[in-house]
């Protein structure tokens, strides 16, 4: 999760070359960051079940390893609601501004 948000701060740096980057393209970049990031908390919970439920039915108990992919989970899911929260306070600063 913190390298695919690094990956996505680096995205959003202003490019090098001479064209610079338009409107369109950058949300297109920022929405394919966004998918990603949702897709990795989304397996984060996805695998957390699975080990809990590994864990109620097998008779080997993985307890440290259920509670270890559950805690990942609630970290993943932690930080990417403080990055919308972010997003969220950065748009409605932006809608303040007066023109």
């Amino acid at each position: 999760m913190a390298n695919l948000i690094q990956n996505s701060i680096s995205s959003l740096q202003p490019a090098k070359t001479v064209n610079p980057a338009t409107p369109r393209s950058a949300a297109k970049s920022i929405a394919t960051s966004f998918e990603k990031m949702f897709d990795e908390v989304n397996n984060d919970q996805m695998v957390a079940e699975k080990k809990v439920a590994e864990t109620i039915i097998d008779k080997k108990k993985d307890i440290a390893g259920a509670m270890i992919a559950m805690e990942k989970a609630d970290v993943s899911l932690r930080m990417l609601m403080a990055v919308r929260n972010k997003i969220v306070n950065a748009y409605q600063e932006m809608m303040r501004m007066q023109v």
